[in-house]
């Protein structure tokens, strides 16, 4: 097998060597092995050693629309990066849109300096990728293996001190009830793998994989301090026969999924010497992701790396994603760019996922109903609004609503559960116009204080004449906030639960006794799906609507018609509009006379 990786010992050679390597690409030839600037590192060496077999061959790098140099790094280094980006810059990392490659020795890349533009990018879900190491040496060999393209018969591993599961995969996979009878050691050296996560507990230095500890030592560093008790020649805290060096995991993509385990500079209680971040790029690792502090990433992480394969770009962003609902800041980075055990490893991942506020409002919804006072204990939807409130609260947990497959499923049925007592509750509407769901705008009205400085004007939906807006907010959390839109010629016209469909209705202003008011209804959302639409009249005027209740898209209208018996007393009356989406009640309260009967 020929060599994908050759070393280069001085600076002159290196400059030489990447000059001959970029021209030779330029050309199209691929056979050209990467020049490695390793000096005397001998670590550096061995990593090349390691290589071997791990990448069978070479591969376009993805390409970053932006680069920065932090710090001093000589023209040759650059000049070995320039490929990797569009544009370079010099100074502070440019904040914005688009990937963008951070370029710098480890003490430059502080969290001072680059902290900036990681919160912006994780904000955003921007990639930033990281070129760095100990030294220029480290940078070199970084840079070198953005080039490699892994062996397609390397396999997965996850190996985590965390969970005690069982997980559906083809990967391997150890968890703690099973870590304590392998030598993870020999696994992690003697087998070529694609990707390979550690999560546990752990530090700067180490990360806990049982009676195995996954070590940041490095063993060309001169001696360093502070650092753990091996620092003060009190030798490992846990065994040393199974210590796993990090530059020793023959992998494209290394997770070192542990609180600390890639503290930037100015972040970092110990010595470079020891951080498992400087371990992993040292090894063959084309990209190494670890902890920036500390965090909870834990199982759903672990299924969401799992499930990561296709999904390209920066898995510290996948990870970030999928600690979004916990952190609201950037837990993970990466040194390196998207590895190539990722096809499309230039391609962005999929959009931040944003359902846990349906499950969030179902359940405040279903809540509020079920407070004291709104549903008699026999109402036939209490219970229905018990249950959905409690599978709720009991179903939307991480491990549910962190995972795609668990949360698509668990939203699904959620979802055609809501639908189902949306219609019920728009039947009940139109059948008994005096229940307690009509009458919300008066229950949550009555535990709810109005803030003039929310208040807005508005043109009437009815009439075209000022009318006031403004949202109720309850005294306890359980009520549900209202908005009310109200005008001095049409009265109270309308009130929506927040997140309500916004409804219309357009007829004449009158029908004769014994005739059809024809009514008809727009329906907007901005929500998808179905809304229940219906329209009732007060008790005691005579008549009925057809139909009773109406299932309506978003955008789309309907028409009902009131046919009043001959003797509907003939004098102002109103038609009451409402509609049902996701358990959110709306209300439009319209105007209408009554002349007396034809020929009368």
């Amino acid at each position: 097998m020929r060599s994908v990786f050759r070393t280069v010992f001085g600076a002159a050679d290196f400059e030489a060597s990447v000059t001959e390597f970029q021209a030779a690409w330029v050309r199209g030839e691929r056979e050209t092995a990467v020049p490695v600037w390793i000096g005397e590192r001998v670590d550096l060496k061995a990593s090349l050693g390691l290589a071997e077999g791990l990448y069978a061959a070479l591969r376009e790098p993805p390409v970053c629309a932006a680069g920065v140099v932090l710090g001093d790094v000589p023209e040759a280094v650059r000049a070995f990066a320039r490929p990797l980006a569009g544009q370079w810059t010099d100074g502070e990392p440019p904040l914005g849109d688009g990937s963008l490659i951070v370029l710098g020795r480890y003490e430059d890349l502080r969290m001072e300096v680059i902290g900036p533009v990681l919160v912006d990018a994780y904000r955003r879900g921007r990639d930033v990728f990281l070129l760095t190491g100990r030294d220029l040496h480290s940078i070199t060999w970084m840079i070198a293996k953005q080039y490699g393209d892994v062996a397609g018969e390397g396999g997965t591993g996850l190996f985590t001190d965390l969970d005690i599961q069982p997980v559906a995969t083809s990967a391997t996979y150890y968890d703690s009830r099973s870590l304590g009878g392998v030598k993870l050691g020999r696994i992690a050296e003697e087998r070529v793998w694609q990707r390979v996560m550690v999560s546990g507990h752990g530090t700067e230095d180490s990360i806990n994989l049982g009676a195995h500890t996954v070590c940041g030592l490095s063993p060309v560093a001169g001696p360093e301090r502070p650092g753990p008790t091996c620092s003060y020649g009190r030798g490992c805290y846990k065994p040393e026969d199974k210590l796993i060096p990090a530059h020793r995991v023959r992998t494209a993509e290394l997770v070192l999924s542990g609180c600390d385990s890639g503290a930037l500079a100015d972040l970092a209680s110990y010595a470079p010497r020891y951080q498992l971040l400087l371990n992993g790029v040292d090894g063959p690792a084309q990209a190494v992701v670890a902890g920036l502090s500390m965090h909870q990433s834990a199982r759903v992480e672990n299924l969401v790396w799992l499930d990561s394969v296709g999904s390209g770009g920066s898995t510290a962003r996948v990870l970030n994603a999928s600690l979004e609902s916990m952190h609201p800041y950037p837990s993970f980075i990466q040194v390196g760019l998207g590895s190539s055990a990722y096809r499309d490893a230039g391609q962005p991942a999929p959009g931040r996922d944003t359902s846990a506020g349906l499950v969030r409002d179902l359940g405040s919804r279903a809540r509020g109903f079920l407070m004291t006072g709104m549903l008699p204990a026999a109402h036939p939807l209490r219970a229905p609004f018990e249950r959905l409130a409690e599978r709720i609260e009991t179903t939307a947990v991480r491990p549910v609503m962190g995972l795609g497959e668990e949360r698509a499923r668990f939203l699904n049925s959620l979802t055609e559960e809501a639908r189902s007592l949306d219609r019920a509750m728009a039947v009940r509407i139109a059948e008994r116009p005096d229940d307690g769901l009509a009458e919300f705008p008066r229950f949550f009205g009555d535990r709810s204080t109005v803030s003039p400085s929310d208040a807005t004007t508005t043109p009437c939906v009815l009439c075209g004449r000022t009318a006031w807006e403004y949202p109720r907010r309850g005294f306890t959390a359980r009520v549900p906030l209202t908005t009310a839109h109200v005008c001095l010629s049409c009265g109270p016209v309308g009130y929506a639960m927040e997140g309500g469909a916004r409804l219309g209705a357009r007829t004449d202003a009158t029908v004769c006794a014994g005739a059809a008011l024809r009514i008809e209804v727009t329906v907007a959302s901005s929500r998808p799906g179905p809304v229940q639409v219906g329209v009732f009249v007060p008790w005691g005027l005579a008549a009925t609507v057809s139909p009773p209740v109406h299932r309506v898209e978003p955008g789309r209208s309907v028409v009902f018609k009131v046919r009043l018996d001959e003797t509907a007393a003939p004098q102002e009356h109103h038609f009451t509009v409402f509609g049902v989406q996701d358990l959110a009640l709306s209300l439009l309260r319209c105007p209408f006379a009554v002349l007396p009967p034809k020929g009368a």
